[in-house]
């Protein structure tokens, strides 16, 4: 039998813990475990916008507002914040409402601070090996740190397995998120919340990473290629069938001419005067 109290108890601890982590100690802690997946400072966009000098481009309390609750600006038609939306090519930002004002400001502080020197880009070198993606993305090849297999929630083109649906489809997302800089930086540090639970003690390696990141560009680069087939076939039966129909119209009509046209009824008639 299990003590009511006690279960109570352990259940608090557990929620207060994990009300202590979500905000780091130090706003750099942060940025890199939020922010960083998505966004350089002074590396050049990703998949969203570059933030070296951000707070010149909108106030310091609108920008805490967005951080926080980057839907409701969507929704009320902010410009800037369509504009940053439009930019993404429609990628959404997760909400932080754990982000105090405070720490928002500290937040805003470190991107200025960052700002005034080039940033390190936190994106890992992409090369990769599109084979060794495959199977890790199938869980041929195991995850260094004890990850799931992405098959597992996801699905792919191009693929034996049928893959799971938890997740969304995957066949076009190196397109989506920008690329391989983008790319590789949301799968070292995936910031959706399922996915950051999920990965947060079995993160990916670089190596892993970029062999994720090739398999995954070259099945974006077949689905697009695949895509236009069907397009490329109807166009082909279509000029076959049309050039099919001039012939046969050909032969119909050059024996009309020859035997039943009405020049040639008149050439004989007057040859028969």
């Amino acid at each position: 039998m299990y003590d009511p109290k006690r279960l109570l108890v352990l259940i608090t601890v557990l929620f207060v813990a994990s009300a202590t982590q979500a905000l780091p100690s130090s706003p750099s802690a942060y940025f890199e475990q939020n922010c960083s997946s998505c966004h350089t400072v002074g590396g050049g966009p990703s998949v969203g916008p570059d933030l070296k000098n951000v707070t010149h481009r909108a106030s310091r309390h609108w920008l805490v507002e967005f951080i926080r609750d980057p839907d409701a600006k969507i929704a009320a038609k902010d410009p800037y914040a369509t504009k940053i939306v439009a930019e993404a090519q429609g990628a959404m930002m997760t909400g932080s409402p754990d982000v105090t004002e405070e720490f928002g400001e500290a937040l805003l502080e470190y991107i200025d601070q960052q700002s005034g020197a080039p940033a390190a880009s936190a994106t890992p070198s992409v090369g990769g090996d599109a084979a060794r993606g495959r199977q890790l993305f199938l869980g041929e090849r195991r995850l260094s740190n004890g990850g799931a297999a992405c098959v597992a929630c996801h699905q792919a083109s191009g693929l034996p397995l049928a893959g799971g649906r938890l997740g969304p489809n995957l066949s076009a997302v190196h397109q989506k998120l920008g690329g391989d800089r983008g790319l590789a930086s949301w799968l070292r540090n995936p910031p959706t919340p399922l996915m950051s639970t999920v990965f947060r003690s079995a993160s990916l390696t670089t190596e892993e990473a970029s062999d994720l990141t090739a398999f995954l560009r070259v099945t974006t680069e077949n689905t697009n290629r695949l895509s236009q087939v069907p397009l490329r076939r109807v166009q082909a039966v279509g000029l076959a069938g049309a050039l099919l129909a001039f012939l046969i119209a050909g032969v119909i009509w050059r024996g009309r001419i020859a035997t039943h046209s009405v020049r040639q009824q008149f050439l004989r008639n007057r040859g028969g005067q």
